[in-house]
């Protein structure tokens, strides 16, 4: 074997010993962060169990001795830059004690994704992994709420209708946090791995995706979201682009869309009209929403430059606009929290997301589209979409999806480029005709001498 190719065998290697530990650990975490362990098991909540996994997996990182390397790629400066940035204009912001107690908090909660993924991914087996229990989780907590819909008729949460008329929409399990445009955003989130990465498994895996997707979109009509169903309409528009059946797609896509609003209810009927029409009962709540982003852009405009501090959109909003909730618009929020400058920063950080993605999608089709990578890539790059529409009707400024899916672009990046090298160094070494022992002298057997391609 080439000394390079041993060198980079036993450094992967040692890299995977070194990391099993904390990689373990990591996918416990996913675990208890998505299902909400320790609000199940009280237990867990008195003695802070996701706190102190944070605390140890991170110290078993830095402890290591074999590391991810010096130089530090675009995603991640852009991100170490974001933290800086929102330290050093501590004194310049108008409320410092919130960023300390609140913000910075929050933020590196949501960050410490990234971080975890990028430096314990470090092979194809482990993401698997990880994009396994990330879905697997994920889909518990669409069909828990289902199933006590189903059970109990529980929904969890409640819309205004007008003249004093309510309609319940469906939330989040009771030891979820999630309300019924978060659990939209679950179920928008799942649909392109179930497609791209779970289905092309085996006919089994095919006939659960075809199972799930009708209770999906059932669930989905149970949230009455409107961002959910324009998020499961770019999600749609993304694989048609990327599909080679775009005409059988159409097809079934119009057959579902007829059979879908023929079974919608009344409610449902007019809420999802509301985004098209301003002739029905819920068509000034969809005007309110855009209302409302006005609204956050001037109170963003209060403090343009430095913003009021990470983790204070609330604040401004009630004290500039009074309005006591934060900005349901992810740039609004951005821009209210570390200003014009953060904003630019933070885009230049999703900037490097996408390029990685689109960096990985070009290089991997050159190996093969039936690759697990290529899978991901693709429901990675289809997530992406969706998410960039779904910022425009929720935060997310410290939410963990953004900084989980910016870490899985570079390590999809790393794992794409380091299975090229492997090619490459593979088809390099070959028998040379002639030159061999076994050429010259038939009765050597099986000995045969490599050279690197001339």
């Amino acid at each position: 074997m080439d000394t390079s190719i041993q060198r980079e065998a036993i450094s992967a290697e040692a890299v995977d010993k070194t990391t099993r530990l904390p990689y373990r650990l990591f996918l416990l975490y996913l675990v208890s962060f998505f299902l909400h362990l320790p609000a199940r098991i009280p237990l867990l909540g008195i003695i802070r169990f996701d706190f102190l996994l944070v605390g140890v997996i991170s110290y078993l990182i830095f402890g290591a001795k074999v590391t991810r390397g010096s130089r530090l790629d675009d995603a991640s400066k852009y991100l170490l830059a974001i933290l800086i940035y929102a330290i050093v204009t501590l004194p310049l912001v108008e409320w410092p004690g919130s960023v300390i107690n609140n913000g910075l908090i929050a933020f590196v909660k949501g960050s410490i994704f990234y971080f975890f993924t990028v430096n314990l991914v470090v092979n194809q087996r482990r993401l698997m992994w990880v994009v396994g229990i990330f879905v697997g989780c994920n889909l518990i907590r669409i069909l828990e709420p289902l199933a006590l819909n189903v059970t109990t008729g529980y929904l969890g949460s409640a819309t205004y209708l007008g003249d004093g008329d309510f309609a319940g929409r469906l939330a989040g399990a009771p030891s979820d946090t999630v309300n019924p445009n978060g659990l939209a955003f679950i179920i928008a989130t799942v649909l392109p791995f179930l497609h791209y990465v779970v289905a092309p498994i085996s006919r089994k895996m095919f006939a659960l995706y075809v199972l799930l997707f009708p209770v999906l979109l059932y669930t989905m009509g149970l949230t009455l979201s409107r961002s959910g169903v324009l998020a499961i309409a770019i999600i749609a528009f993304g694989v048609f682009l990327k599909s080679k059946r775009k005409a059988l797609l159409a097809m079934i896509g119009i057959a579902g869309l007829t059979v879908i609003f023929l079974n919608l209810n009344d409610i449902q009927r007019d809420r999802y009209l509301s985004l098209v029409s301003h002739d029905t009962r819920q068509s000034a709540s969809a005007e309110g929403r855009i209302e409302g982003w006005v609204s956050d852009f001037k109170v963003a405009m209060n403090r343009p430059i430095i913003g009021h501090g990470l983790g204070t959109s609330r604040e401004a909003n009630w004290n500039v606009a009074g309005k006591d909730q934060i900005s349901h618009i992810l740039w609004a929020e951005i821009w209210q929290e570390i200003g014009l400058i953060g904003l630019i920063l933070f885009i230049l950080y999703l900037q490097a997301m996408i390029r990685n993605f689109l960096k990985a999608g070009r290089l991997i089709r050159t190996i093969s589209k039936d690759d697990f990578l290529f899978r991901a890539n693709e429901a990675m790059q289809v997530w992406l979409l969706m998410n960039l529409l779904f910022s425009l009707a929720s935060y997310g400024l410290k939410s963990y999806e953004w900084y989980f899916f910016g870490g899985l672009s570079v390590v999809l990046l790393n794992m794409v480029n380091r299975k090229l090298e492997e090619k490459s160094e593979s088809k390099s070494l070959v028998p040379v005709s002639g030159n061999t022992i076994a050429d010259k002298y038939p009765l050597a057997g099986r000995v045969n001498e490599y050279h690197p391609r001339r």
